[in-house]
């Protein structure tokens, strides 16, 4: 299987340190795609100069006991400033070391990639399991939402419109890199909303589910400009969170596809 295996990259040897001592990889829930999961096993890419002037390599790896999603913060052993985001946090059973290190000929791995077991314990180079990492990480760079920049864009305890959300995930990204038609494909297409036909306007509206209700979307009737009512989604401070949280994999969608919502 192509996903069973993460290789995570760590930032320097003191994250080194805590993750193989306590048995443990982390890394932004936004990162990952959730088609990508769940994985099996984490292996770890020491970029160059972890242990002194030596090229990048991944020397380690680990079958992963659980899975869970946590609040930065209670990553006690490793602080940062990103205290509220949320992380995945994946419990090892035992860090094995490689026979041999697998090294880094060019290029490297950009926060995370994928491969299958079979390659990893087969694998001389770095080429030979990640092969796209350059253009992977092109894209994270064009079109993803670092951790920095998801940290900075402003929620609120007052709820607000996709529309107004989405200007400030762009004010925060500093051009526009979503729109609202996006985040409303993504909630459609995971069930967090729905089409429902009303009969007095004659119009398919996007209703939150139960599921989408319960994350904290609420839905109310307005009246336009025109006098005519119409049906407008709120988001409250967890659901704006969330989708914050998704956007990695929101901002994947097609803008021309995110327009097919019927």
């Amino acid at each position: 299987m192509e996903h069973e295996v993460l290789i995570g990259t760590v930032k320097n040897r003191k994250q080194f340190e805590v993750n193989f001592e306590e048995k443990f990889y982390h890394i932004p829930e936004a990162v990952i795609p959730k088609s990508m999961l769940p994985v099996e096993y984490i292996a770890l890419y020491l970029p160059a100069g972890t242990f002194g002037d030596e090229d990048g390599c991944i020397r380690y790896y680990g079958k992963i006991s659980k899975t869970e999603v946590v609040k930065r913060e209670e990553i006690k052993s490793l602080p940062s400033k990103n205290g509220n985001m949320n992380y995945y946090r994946f419990e090892i059973e035992e860090w094995k070391k490689l026979d041999t290190p697998i090294i880094r000929e060019c290029g490297g791995v950009y926060a995370k990639a994928f491969t299958s077991l079979e390659k990893l314990l087969s694998a001389k180079k770095l080429s030979d399991i990640v092969n796209t990492e350059r253009a992977a990480a092109k894209k994270v760079r064009n079109h993803g939402f670092r951790p920095e920049v998801l940290e900075k864009i402003e929620v609120t305890k007052d709820p607000v419109g996709v529309k107004l959300l989405a200007k400030r995930i762009n004010e925060a990204a500093g051009r526009e890199k979503i729109t609202p038609v996006q985040i409303t494909k993504y909630l459609l297409e995971h069930g967090y909303l729905e089409l429902v036909f009303d009969e007095k306007t004659k119009t398919k509206n996007r209703v939150p589910t139960e599921k989408g209700t319960s994350l904290g979307i609420e839905n109310f009737w307005e009246i336009n400009k025109f006098y005519r009512e119409y049906s407008k989604n709120y988001y409250n401070i967890e659901a704006q969170r969330f989708i914050i949280g998704h956007l990695n994999e929101i901002i994947m969608i097609p803008q021309n596809e995110a327009y097919k919502n019927e």
